[in-house]
């Protein structure tokens, strides 16, 4: 991790004068082991003590436990704290740095020391082993000897005296080495006593020299409330020359004025709102008026478009009639044009005679000839005329039917047609 000079915490640890920690679990162990060797020499008569196999077993039994939880003494846990200085410098310069806080230009820690140690140190040792180390091992070594006694114990089923005292003399002395298992737990828990409070005396003496250290890095409670209390005064006169400055004479000239230009400015607004809404008004009337004329000239437009329909139906009417009249004029036409033909076949048979007679011709024949041929013409210009002044007639009635009806139509249509172009001309002005 990066450092500068103000990353840097020197701890003043003495690290010079201690060795290795195995030494430390040696100062626990030699001493608990020499007892449990010697317990080990009375059992096979090296010594001049009297100790049974329970008794040995009993004791070893709690030796090994006591071994176990040697490693957990405040004697070595206090070893290892000073072997791990260096990181503890690496890892408070990380916690000082990432729990910063500037206060008026000040930077230190806002984190308590203690919570960094609790951490720190929950690795050295288990605390739940330590808080019960000093009382397991008397309670372990009265259960050992309340155990041997239990295996000594005779029976009492002996009539005879001598066998009774015997069976005493045995009681006893297994009595004796059992108390041996008690005394050795009391003695574990006396000599895990003495190195726990002596370990925890240098670790406290260590935690104490590093706290004092860093001090400075940290913010206290009294810091923090100097601090603020120095801020609150500096906020308090900044505030008392605000008050001042809003109380003086000037300020309040000030707002005065300002308030009257708001007030001049905001008849000004209301004028020029009423002024809008009457022009709205009287613009929303016109609307209002110009709708009532359109919708009267599109009334009137309607009732010109019913008209004109009318008047086309009529149109349309008259056309159907003139048809028909067309219709019998053809008819009559064409029974005019039969009876032509017949005329004319009726004259070409007096021809074919004319040619038979004048094979015979004589005076007589041709005078007869001639009055019959008279005749006939003149029967033939008489029916001419009467074809060509039927046909004439009709077609002169016919023509000046159609013509008139024609003309009144296209007057009507014209008549409605210029009265709607006025009124979508005046409409247009609007």
């Amino acid at each position: 991790m990066a450092k500068n000079e103000d990353d840097i915490v020197d701890f003043h640890i003495d690290t010079q004068k201690q060795g290795t920690c195995f030494f430390k679990l040696l100062s626990l162990f030699w001493l608990p082991f020499l007892i449990f060797l010697g317990v080990i020499a009375g059992y096979f008569k090296y010594l001049p003590l009297k100790v049974e196999i329970h008794s040995v077993i009993m004791i070893g039994a709690i030796f090994v436990i006591y071994f176990f939880f040697m490693k957990h003494n405040a004697h070595y846990a206090a070893c290892k704290f000073k072997k791990r200085h260096k990181e503890m410098h690496d890892v408070m310069s990380w916690y000082i740095q990432n729990n910063s806080l500037t206060i008026g230009g000040i930077t230190k820690a806002n984190a308590p020391i203690e919570t960094f140690f609790k951490d720190f140190t929950a690795s050295l040792r288990n605390d739940n082993f330590s808080s019960v180390a000093a009382s397991i091992f008397p309670t372990l070594g009265i259960l050992g000897t309340f155990i041997s006694i239990a295996i000594t114990m005779p029976d009492f089923s002996s009539q005879d005296s001598a066998l009774l005292e015997k069976e005493i003399s045995l009681l006893l002395g297994g009595v004796g080495t059992a108390f041996y298992v008690s005394i050795y737990g009391i003695f574990l828990s006396l000599w895990w006593t003495y190195f726990e409070k002596t370990g925890m005396s240098v670790f406290e003496k260590n935690i104490h020299a590093v706290k004092e250290n860093v001090r400075h890095r940290f913010w206290t409670k009294e810091e923090i409330e100097q601090i603020y209390f120095m801020e609150s005064m500096k906020n308090f006169e900044k505030i008392n020359s605000v008050f001042e400055k809003i109380s003086s004479n000037e300020f309040i000239n000030n707002i005065q004025e300002t308030l009257e230009q708001r007030l001049t400015l905001f008849d000004n607004i209301i004028h020029l709102e009423q002024n809008a809404l009457q022009k709205a008004s009287a613009h929303f009337n016109e609307v209002m008026k110009v709708g009532e004329k359109s919708m009267q000239i599109s009334e009137q437009h309607f009732e010109s478009y019913e008209n004109i329909a009318l008047r086309m139906q009529d149109f349309t009417n008259h056309l159907q009639e003139n048809s028909k009249i067309l219709s019998a004029v053809q008819r009559e036409l064409s029974y005019k044009e039969d009876k032509f033909q017949n005329l004319s076949s009726d004259l070409n048979q007096n021809v074919k005679i004319l040619n038979q007679s004048l094979s015979n011709l004589s005076a007589d024949n041709v005078k007869e000839l001639y009055l019959g041929v008279k005749q006939n013409l003149e029967i033939m210009r008489s029916e001419s005329a009467k074809i060509g002044y039927s046909f004439n007639k009709h077609l002169n009635d016919f023509d000046e039917k159609y013509a008139d009806k024609l003309k009144l139509s296209l007057e009507l249509i014209d008549r409605e047609s210029a009265k709607i172009i006025r009124q979508i001309a005046k409409l247009k002005d609007i």
